[in-house]
């Protein structure tokens, strides 16, 4: 605030920038869970999003307004679909990336200024984080960080890489995520984190509200045709492999299927023909069951509407064993093996979860304890 507004006791808006990782939809959409109601609690909140993610995928989850700035800040894995991950291209870009370390702090401090931004949220680009550092208060929203997904990929039995390259991002990584405010760990968040100040709270994700009924009137399906409806997503990271001729034959359930379809059987829906009429939040919450990969939106969304999840993990990401575990323990989860998924044997495991009773849903309250931690550090 200037000096004349300080005199007259004018209050000025508070600034909010919120980077947001691209690696998937996954980091948006616990974001955008907790900026969603960020407004009802200050109304002169104003948000500006660092993200490399296209504006019509933002605006689908953001339901508030927002400034948009198209910025890379951190790399994550590049991968050649959902569950391939290319190594030697992720290592080309993480040294794309420090290779402009210095100049890249400078610019997004510039910004930062430009903007004149009252805290920063990073969910969970470190580069964020670091041209925060000394500048403005920052909050990391971590249930992974990078400097984990580096070590799990890169050198996953020795306590730091011996790789000199490797070790120099994986420092400024930690150093990053060390200058942080504060960090919220969403349920179920990995450990032992980078963090030296954080809190646990309950699962982030966006809310979803069940319409099953609306979903098959979407569907144009006939009252008499009470066949399960099942969601087969693998996330925000386009799936190539999807094993889409078997399920030609297996007309027991509809399957929804977030990939083009050419023309499909009457059993296949692809998502994106339902998409207009219903928010895929709202979509995957109205199913009667998912196929996924254990990313943490899909995972915990499913267990919170007490959905049977079938998996296929993708045996390295730092965080799927603590996802899988959570997901086990408080709804209906089972593993598929890479044999069943590619030739779509889902139907046993399947109604050996729906044989299961629920349990009780947990808390979803994630977005409300986050927004309980931040609003102190924008009054």
């Amino acid at each position: 605030m200037d000096r004349l507004g300080q005199k007259r006791g004018l209050k000025m808006p508070r600034r909010l920038v919120c980077a947001i990782s691209g690696h998937g939809y996954g980091h948006l959409a616990q974001s955008a869970a907790l900026l969603n109601i960020l407004p009802e609690w200050l109304s002169d909140l104003q948000i500006h999003i660092l993200s490399p993610l296209p504006l019509p995928v933002l605006h689908k989850q953001l339901r508030i307004p927002f400034s948009h700035s198209p910025l890379q800040l951190d790399v994550g894995l590049l991968q050649s679909d959902a569950l391939t991950v290319d190594l030697p291209a992720t290592r080309n870009a993480l040294r794309a990336l420090h290779a402009q370390w210095p100049n890249k702090i400078k610019q997004t401090r510039q910004l930062f200024a430009s903007l004149h931004s009252d805290l920063l949220l990073a969910d969970i680009p470190y580069l964020a984080l670091a041209a925060a550092a000394t500048l403005l208060p920052s909050v990391a929203i971590a249930s992974l960080s990078w400097d984990a997904v580096l070590a799990a990929y890169f050198f996953p039995t020795t306590a730091q890489p011996t790789d000199p390259e490797l070790l120099d991002w994986w420092q400024s990584m930690q150093s990053a995520y060390a200058s942080a405010t504060l960090a919220l760990l969403p349920t179920p968040a990995i450990h032992p984190h980078p963090f030296p100040v954080a809190h646990s709270i309950a699962p982030l994700t966006l809310p979803g509200q069940r319409h099953p009924k609306r979903l098959r009137s979407l569907l144009h399906l006939s009252p008499q045709d009470q066949r399960p409806l099942v969601l087969l997503s693998l996330g925000g990271i386009p799936a190539h492999s999807l094993p889409i001729p078997a399920l030609q034959h297996k007309t027991e359930c509809h399957w929804l299927i977030d990939a083009p379809l050419e023309q499909p059987p009457p059993h296949l829906h692809p998502v994106s023909a339902l998409q207009p009429h219903l928010a895929f939040s709202d979509l995957a919450a109205s199913v009667d069951a998912v196929i996924s990969k254990p990313g943490y939106n899909t995972a915990v969304a499913a267990t919170l509407h007490q959905l049977p999840f079938l998996y296929i993990p993708r045996g390295t990401f730092p965080d799927e064993p603590f996802i899988i575990s959570w997901a086990k323990e408080f709804g209906r989860a089972e593993e598929l093996s890479p044999t069943q998924f590619y030739n779509a044997e889902w139907l046993e495991p399947l109604f050996a979860l729906w044989q299961q009773p629920a349990k009780p849903a947990p808390s979803g309250n994630g977005a409300q304890e986050a927004a309980a931690h931040i609003l102190p550090l924008l009054r």
